[in-house]
């Protein structure tokens, strides 16, 4: 007999553990507890990959997800090529809803601090820095519980973002200043195609983001680092107009200032 409110055939698919026929019958107003409830009774199998796993981390319910554990899932063993492991897919779905605590039981549970992310989107760490995405709260959850921040290009992002507190929270925990690999962003200008392989203090100076660049060079970022293309962070704010920024780097970076770079200058204070 099906368990309550999940259909026959759903809950025959799943005993048999017949994965793509249970895709094909799931319906989002059917029981994810029920079903998960069924697939553990059964030995779990693979029912719950793909659209489940997506669905399910939507639901952020720790009693579901308990009683996988409880049935043998191993949390650390369970990815999608759309979302990536559990907690990449808690953080990065945390649109529909807040995800913080569901993460935090992950944690908790022993999923891995470092996620494994899809090929699909920025990593999940990036996702809690960019603007339009930023929870410094999930960004801080992730450094508590000890995510690697070796070659995963968040002090980069920050900068180029200029989201000041996570750059800050980033450089307090160790991540490296001259770290230049961020492949992901697209690359805007097409005269300038490496533009984006730049470090942390180059793309701050491309942004215009002011606070960024003081704070990198208050921690010692190299003011005459360079882009794969040879071009300076004093280069690249000149050719964007960023003229507080020029003064910055030729007042506190050590460049060397030009005749004419200082009377522009001191136009621009004054006038």
């Amino acid at each position: 007999m099906a368990p309550s409110n999940l259909p026959v055939a759903v809950a025959s698919a799943i005993a048999s553990s017949d994965v793509k026929h249970s895709q094909e019958l799931y319906q989002s107003n059917m029981s994810l507890d029920q079903i998960t409830k069924h697939a553990a009774k059964h030995g779990y199998s693979r029912i719950m990959q793909r659209d489940f796993i997506s669905c399910a981390v939507c639901s952020t319910s720790p009693a579901l997800w308990q009683n996988l554990i409880d049935n043998g899932l191993d949390l650390n063993a369970h990815e999608s090529q759309v979302s990536g492991d559990l907690l990449s897919s808690a953080i990065i779905f945390k649109s529909r809803g807040n995800k913080y605590d569901f993460a935090k039981w992950l944690l908790e549970q022993g999923h891995r601090p470092t996620p494994i992310d899809s090929g699909h989107e920025p990593s999940a760490i990036i996702w809690t820095i960019c603007v339009e995405t930023a929870d410094m709260e999930m960004l801080s959850l992730l450094m508590d519980y000890g995510h690697d921040l070796e070659e995963c290009e968040v002090g980069v992002a920050a900068a180029d973002e200029g989201n000041l507190e996570a750059l800050r929270l980033l450089l307090d925990r160790g991540v490296n200043i001259e770290d230049r690999d961020l492949s992901w962003y697209p690359f805007t200008w097409k005269d300038e195609p490496y533009e984006s392989l730049g470090a942390a203090l180059y793309r701050a100076c491309r942004q215009g983001n002011v606070d960024c660049v003081e704070l990198l060079l208050e921690r010692g970022a190299d003011a005459l680092a360079a882009d794969l293309e040879g071009k300076s962070c004093l280069d690249i704010a000149k050719r964007r107009g960023h003229e507080d920024i020029v003064w910055l780097l030729e007042s506190r970076g050590n460049v060397a200032w030009s005749f004419g770079g200082f009377v522009k200058r001191l136009l621009y204070v004054f006038f």
